[in-house]
């Protein structure tokens, strides 16, 4: 029994030794970041990128809250000031070194440069002296992107930067990198999409603006000879899909990237000032103007010309009036009571009859003659008359 006892106790004590040991192991010493072959040339497509578009419920301000309502206001109006955490993210005098989700080498061994960007108040000096440390050796294939995950990259940048200047480092989920070649990062690409949508977003009508980005993290080119295209595609209010193309020299597509973006069209449009009814004429104090997002509206506005006009359905007040909202005071409606005129020559008839049809200025209906209840066919002069061929 003492014998069980003792070397229970001698098991006890042994496996917090175990324990700190195990944890104090890897410390001692970092082994070589271990390589992933990554045939990925984009980490992340904007399938798996979170839908950032979609809409979300508004802001309804609280009757009972005086605070809640103003609050709600400011944000509405984009006048609510930011807590100071969110606008001063670095104190006077500090600085940070953030690591790209991708970069590109053209030496045996990765600089510090090649995959860092300074922010703060690091002073030039000290980042040229630090910029060129090495970190690790480079990929040995050129052209052909590898990843490090997370974790390795903390422990060769502690490795190679010191614990202090490592925990100053911003680190990405993983780092791919590739010898020789070139890499256009996303900010890289919105840049390009902006600059090339320019011209045909000034010739929309009205404001034309595109945010919400889900572009691809980075795109990589083997050699500095290839290029990225984007190709042309339709350029219409809301969601618009981004194809870029990657080229070699010769212009052969290698492989196609997609991404997308939203594009708000802000247009000026005539709108109810007060509630229309269908049927109503539609007047000069009847309708206001209004500045609205395109993508919302579910067809063309009208554009204030033509008539009279009367209302084909109901639409209430600051409502968009659209194209298909209206109909010619001068249109027949089936059911309407019309006088009915022939004219040939010295002789002239009228009667009256009862449209059997819809029809405009200029088009041809059947009317039935309520005198001699026969069906004649006629050509719309006016929304009370129609003229017997």
């Amino acid at each position: 029994m003492a014998t069980r006892l003792t070397a229970f106790l001698v098991l006890a004590l042994a496996v917090p030794l175990l324990w700190d040991m195990a944890w104090a192991g890897p410390q001692e010493g970092i082994n070589r970041p271990v390589w992933q072959d990554s045939e990925r040339h984009n980490r992340r497509s904007p399938e798996r990128i979170p839908d950032k578009t979609q809409p979300r419920m508004p802001l309804l301000p609280n009757a009972q809250n005086a605070r809640t309502v103003r609050t709600g206001v400011q944000i509405a109006s984009g006048a609510a000031p930011l807590a100071p955490q969110q606008t001063n993210m670095l104190n006077p005098g500090d600085w940070r070194l953030k690591i790209a989700a991708a970069a590109v080498t053209n030496s045996d061994n990765v600089l510090l440069g090649d995959v860092a960007t300074p922010l703060g108040a690091i002073s030039a000096d000290d980042w040229n002296k630090i910029k060129m440390l090495e970190l690790w050796p480079a990929p040995t294939e050129e052209g052909k992107p590898m990843q490090v995950n997370r974790s390795r990259l903390s422990q060769a940048l502690r490795q190679s930067l010191g614990n202090e200047a490592a925990a100053r480092c911003i680190l990405p989920t993983s780092l791919v990198i590739q010898r020789g070649g070139v890499v256009f990062r996303e900010d890289d690409l919105r840049s390009y999409v902006v600059k090339s949508l320019t011209p045909q977003l000034a010739a929309m009508p009205g404001e034309a603006e595109l945010h919400d980005f889900r572009l691809p993290e980075y795109i990589f080119l083997t050699h500095s000879g290839q290029r990225v295209q984007l190709e042309p595609g339709k350029l219409a209010p809301g969601r618009v899909t981004l194809r870029f193309a990657v080229q070699e020299a010769d212009g052969t597509t290698l492989r196609r990237v997609a991404g997308m973006a939203n594009l708000l069209l802000w247009v000026t449009v005539p709108a109810a000032a007060r509630p229309l009814n269908k049927g109503d004429s539609l007047s000069p104090q009847g309708v206001t103007f209004m500045r609205v997002n395109a993508a919302q509206l579910k067809d063309l506005p009208w554009d204030g010309q033509g008539g009279p006009w009367r209302l084909a359905r109901t639409v209430a007040t600051g409502e968009p009036i659209l194209r298909g909202d209206l109909v010619s005071e001068l249109m027949v409606r089936r059911g309407d009571i019309v006088n009915l005129i022939y004219t040939r020559g010295n002789v002239y008839m009228s009667t009256r009859g009862e449209a059997l049809t819809d029809g405009e200025p200029g088009v041809t209906i059947a009317v039935r003659n309520l005198q001699s209840k026969k069906q004649v066919y006629g050509v719309v002069k006016d929304g009370g008359t129609v003229e017997i061929h």
